[in-house]
């Protein structure tokens, strides 16, 4: 690459090219003579830098770099919105001294190198120097920094050669749920559904403490019976009671191209990325088992049911997997565009051409990236057309090279993917599960699809509550049609929100939705534990004022005050 010109050479190139003009208009040859001269030593700069790059280039100087880990609350590891910190080491083992201007990773989308001015270090001769960047993530995932950009400044700084150091480095950026202070979950040992939590579950007969009476109804207990309140009432009561046990929550994640749009950090995936790893962590806290699922017309990440702080990290890997999905059936790029991709990585980050007049070759590709991935066991786990671009695939994901992700779930199933994965939460267990879903159920021709298998959800007698998503559509200072288009679509999307209620209300499902300023916090305790320690208490309050609201916003529809 040729040398960049300074602002200071472009100031005397000008300057230059304006006294000769002068000089020539002036007739005056002395002053031709300076000026001329002035370009002749520009160009004399410029000639020395470019010896100088090139030389620099064959000279023997390596780059080593990696994260300084900070404390989380379950290990090292960088977190979304926390800042971080990358030391950067460079070792000079040639015999001339370098000066280094302008180091800058090369940083991916949704990252950023927090620093008033880009640092410059003076590299002595056989020795090395080091220098630490600042770096912040807007949203979790893997963040892949490919490599150092510097400059190196020629003779009297007029010029400076652009220098590139490929070496990528990869780091993990967790949800903000990892910066929590651990709380010492409950202890336990058993490996029994029913051993001591710390969730309230209604249960009949035995308990440890009492819930309400109520009159028998056919299939209570006979030992369940309170003989004394029964006879003061003259008829059949039944004592229900409360026992702290294990729960088991599941989280049903949506990962589809409706929950991608938008800016990196303020997408509904990242939301809903955000609130599952604070159900888990909460949930995990409190002694119970977590599960996970993420969906898109599919199963794409499953992680069965487990305990412990040590399972959150199974949890977190889940989610950040979401975000760096390469499969062919829920990506856009065709096996010819993603050899275009790799080709076009490996010329510009290894200098490696392994094309051929007119397209990529692709056994060299494939070569490579064996060469690079090594004996990968989740190569035969990718979703491709054969075993050849599934290594092209999973070497993009590894060197985070982004693959567009699909827009629409392929054949409309995003119903039939949210459906299949509330069967699999809830599995083939009687023993009550706690399911949420983190959707935003945009792009679904007919909800009436969820349904069936949320009535099979709840005949099994486990919980099941709806966690979407909610967008601020809000004007703002345009005007004219701009402000009618947003208007336009604030109500559409009241409206989607407002059937959304009702329709999960009519189906005795909760719902809850969140807005982008809403603390993850606040949802799980809304859903977990607002005004009772007993999910199911919540959720039935819930699912009570849901009802409520249908019947109110039927009665206005009668009126003509409702939505049709």
């Amino acid at each position: 690459m040729l040398p960049v010109p300074t602002p200071a050479a472009k100031f005397a190139f000008g300057g230059c090219v304006t006294v000769l003009v002068t000089a020539l208009i002036a007739n005056s040859p002395t002053t031709a003579v300076l000026a001329t001269g002035g370009l002749l030593g520009l160009a004399l700069s410029l000639a020395l830098t470019v010896a100088a790059s090139r030389r620099m280039r064959r000279q023997r100087i390596e780059l080593s770099w990696w994260h300084a880990h900070g404390a989380t609350a379950l290990g090292a590891a960088a977190v979304v919105g926390v800042p971080f910190e990358v030391c950067c080491e460079l070792r000079n083992r040639s015999g001339r001294s370098l000066w280094l201007s302008g180091l800058s990773p090369l940083v991916p989308q949704g990252t950023h190198v927090l620093m008033p001015d880009q640092p410059s270090v003076w590299l002595a001769a056989a020795t090395r120097t080091q220098v630490t960047f600042k770096v912040l993530a807007d949203a979790a995932g893997r963040v892949v920094l490919q490599g150092l950009s510097v400059s190196a400044p020629g003779p009297l700084s007029l010029f400076s050669s652009p220098l590139y150091f490929p070496s990528p480095l990869t780091i993990k950026v967790l949800p903000q749920a990892a910066h929590r202070p651990v709380r010492t979950p409950a202890d336990n040992t058993a490996r029994s559904v029913e051993r001591p939590g710390q969730t309230s579950i209604r249960r009949r007969g035995d308990g440890t403490e009492l819930r309400e009476l109520r009159e028998h109804q056919p299939g209570d207990a006979f030992r369940s019976i309170a003989w004394k309140a029964s006879a003061k009432r003259g008829k059949l009561l039944v004592r229900e009671v409360e026992r702290e046990v294990q729960d088991t929550l599941y989280l049903v994640v949506d990962i589809s191209g409706s929950m991608r749009g938008g800016r990196l950090g303020r997408r509904r995936l990242d939301r809903s990325i955000e609130l599952a790893a604070f159900f888990a962590r909460d949930a995990l806290e409190r002694g119970d088992q977590v599960g996970l699922i993420a969906t898109d017309g599919r199963i794409v990440e499953h992680v069965a049911p487990g305990d412990g702080l040590s399972h959150m990290l199974r949890i977190y890997d889940a989610l950040l997997a979401t975000t760096e999905v390469v499969a062919a059936d829920l990506t856009e790029a065709t096996d010819e565009e993603v050899e275009e991709l790799v080709a076009r990585y490996l010329r510009q980050q290894e200098g490696l051409d392994f094309r051929r007049p007119g397209r990529p070759n692709t056994k060299l590709l494939v070569e490579h990236a064996r060469r690079a991935l090594g004996d990968d066991p989740r190569v035969r786990h990718i979703e491709a057309s054969d075993l050849e671009h599934a290594y092209l695939r999973r070497f993009c994901q590894v060197r985070g090279i982004p693959v567009p992700y699909r827009s629409h779930t392929r054949a409309f199933g995003k119903a039939r993917g949210l459906g299949q994965a509330m069967l699999a939460a809830a599995g083939k267990t009687r023993v009550p599960r706690t399911i949420v879903t983190l959707s935003d159920f945009d792009e679904i021709s007919s909800l009436e699809a969820l349904r069936k298998p949320m009535s099979l959800v709840r005949t099994r007698a486990h919980r099941l509550v709806a966690v979407y998503p909610r967008d601020h559509l809000d004007a703002g200072g345009e005007v004219g049609l701009e402000q009618t288009a947003h208007q336009v679509l604030k109500l559409a999307e009241e409206r989607r929100q407002e059937q959304l209620r009702r329709f999960f209300a009519r189906a005795r499902v909760p719902t809850v939705g969140v807005t982008p300023d809403a603390h993850p916090m606040h949802v799980v305790a809304r859903v977990l534990g607002a005004k009772s320690d007993s999910p199911l208490g919540v959720m039935e309050g819930a699912m009570k004022e849901g009802v409520k609201r249908v019947a109110s916003n039927e009665g206005a529809s009668r009126k003509g005050l409702g939505f049709a």
